[in-house]
């Protein structure tokens, strides 16, 4: 870190501090010195910009942005703030997008919803909001939400008026003599989900992608100020549902910190196997899936068999198998009856009697292997450029897990190790998730071992361990957290001002966003028939993307 230290405190700045062990922070004094001091730090590794997160201090009268710089290889990460005025006419700034590709639709989303205008960058449209929400702000602390709402026929009128007028203007841009045309892939689509793809193609042949998301954008960041800490939960969790553990771990990481707290060996054992166990049910949901959009439906159904034992752990544990807010804020929510980790260990034989049967079917399926190995390939750098992460990075050889880079909850007391592939294709990705799940099944039995063996041995009382107490109110303070969540890392950005009873900004930065926006990137110059199996090989999920 001493190197990145060193480039920081070249550039005046109001404090440049040790934040944790990987991370350090900073605060530039002018806005002008963010371009050089961006490239000099990317000429120095770090090369992923995680994300970019506004704060808006409205009695201040100051818009301040966070950006998260991230070395994957060394792991080296910076947090570095830069302050604007909130007025239109001065709430701008230069674009990191032409220096850091990962920066665009960050930048997009902070355009869209804070009014920061970024100077420069290549293709500054509003994303992820509705045709409704156009010109206007929602993210400011100013936004009426209420007056907005009351006008639902009008918006719905406008986004349906909005979408009509695109297909008229695609008439009249296109030659109608040419063999171009520009489809609709979604949100319909069987493989798509609620998302939609502007398809430019010729014939059969792909020109460009443009994606089109915000289908299910619920303003998941707004809704968590309007909660307590521990009411805030329903909203983290709802990132997506197939990994909502872990979503739920990073949020409570963060409120912790501020607060001051530390949880139990107990609870930190149970956060890493509940959190596990919900990876496992993603991930069997992301293998089917794979498989299903090349139409293929038996793994999923598959899958799903096996998947439900582990569903019904968590049912037994929570009394929900998917929407469990089973983990808050000091811990995890319930004590643990230890007759529930029979119904865990049916998961686990059923897993061990039947994933010899997956792999020789369909991970070793020929089919398979003919028609992904040779797609949708990412290299190694363009994992750093794009801030790629999870399975998509590892499938590409970058070695890049937060349960060992940053360890949290129990996750350092564990046998872990990285894995990858190297070629980056969607097959490799369908392999990445596959050896993923596997790993996640030995974890699971090493923290189910541990916590068996401590409660035996009188060191943890899973009845009474499970929770510390969190004040209701807390101090004025931020802090980041970071989780690797089932399709990567999730960095939750968390602001709280003095006596806080809930969240003044929460940023979910999660990894379907990075993933998205590489769809143009690798199916430009393919054909029509390679968008599901690429689009599944990246292990989207719309719930996290869209928030």
């Amino acid at each position: 870190m001493n190197n990145v230290r060193k480039i920081v405190e070249e550039f005046s700045c109001e404090y440049v501090e040790d934040y944790k062990k990987i991370w350090l922070k900073a605060k530039l004094n002018s806005k002008n010195d963010l371009l050089a001091l961006a490239q000099a730090l990317k000429k120095e590794g770090l090369r992923s910009l995680s994300t970019v997160s506004p704060t808006d201090f409205l009695e201040e009268n100051i818009m301040e942005l966070n950006y998260f710089f991230e070395d994957l290889e060394t792991k080296r990460n910076l947090w570095l703030k830069v302050n604007l005025p909130r007025e239109s006419e001065g709430c701008k700034i230069e674009s990191l997008t032409p220096l850091f590709p990962s920066a665009n639709w960050h930048e997009r989303e902070a355009f869209s919803m804070y009014g920061v205008e970024f100077l420069n960058h290549p293709d500054l449209r509003e994303i992820i909001k509705s045709e409704d929400f156009k010109g206007v702000y929602p993210f400011r602390k100013d936004f009426d939400w209420d007056a907005h709402e009351k006008n639902q026929v009008q918006n719905v009128q406008q986004i349906v008026d909005a979408f009509k007028k695109e297909q008229e203007e695609n008439e009249l841009e296109l030659d109608s003599d040419s063999s171009e045309s520009i489809l609709n892939w979604g949100p319909t689509h069987p493989a798509s989900g609620p998302i939609r793809l502007r398809v430019h193609c010729d014939g059969e042949d792909i020109i460009s992608i443009d994606p089109d998301i915000g289908y299910v954008w619920r303003a998941l960041e707004h809704l968590v100020e309007k909660k307590d800490f521990v009411g805030a939960i329903v909203s983290v969790e709802r990132l997506c549902f197939m990994d909502n553990i872990n979503s739920m771990v990073g949020y409570s990481m963060a409120v912790e910190e501020i607060a001051g707290i530390e949880i139990t060996p107990f609870a930190s054992w149970m956060r890493v196997l509940l959190g596990e166990v919900a990876r496992v049910s993603s991930h069997f949901m992301g293998l089917g899936m794979f498989f299903n959009n090349m139409g293929l439906h038996t793994l999923a159904m598959w899958n799903m068999d096996t998947r439900e034992f582990f569903l019904d752990f968590l049912e037994s544990y929570s009394g929900a198998r998917i929407a469990t807010a089973s983990i808050e804020p000091g811990g995890v929510r319930y004590g643990l009856d230890m007759s529930m980790l029979d119904e865990l260990q049916k998961a686990l034989e059923k897993f061990d009697a039947s994933v010899g049967e997956v792999e020789a079917i369909f991970v070793k399926n020929p089919t398979m292997k003919l028609r992904s190995d040779n797609v949708g390939i990412l290299t190694k750098e363009e994992v750093h450029e794009f801030g790629l992460s999870g399975i998509v990075a590892r499938a590409s050889g970058v070695k890049t897990d937060i349960r060992i880079d940053e360890p949290y909850a129990a996750y350092g007391e564990l046998d872990l190790e990285y894995i990858t592939q190297e070629k980056g294709s969607a097959k490799d990705r369908f392999m990445m998730l596959f050896r993923d799940l596997k790993q996640s099944v030995k974890i699971i039995k090493q923290a189910k071992a541990h916590i068996e063996k401590a409660v035996a041995d009188g060191e943890m009382n899973p009845t009474k361990d499970h929770m510390v107490k969190v004040p209701k109110k807390l101090p004025k303070g931020e802090a980041i957290s970071r989780v690797e969540w089932a399709r990567g890392e999730v960095l939750m950005h968390l602001v709280t001002e003095e006596k806080a009873k809930s969240p003044y900004r929460l940023k979910m930065r999660a990894p379907s966003f990075n993933h998205t926006m590489m769809l143009d990137h690798l199916l430009k110059g393919q054909t029509l028939s390679d968008i599901p199996l690429i689009f599944g090989s990246l292990y989207i999920c719309q719930g996290d993307l869209d928030r």
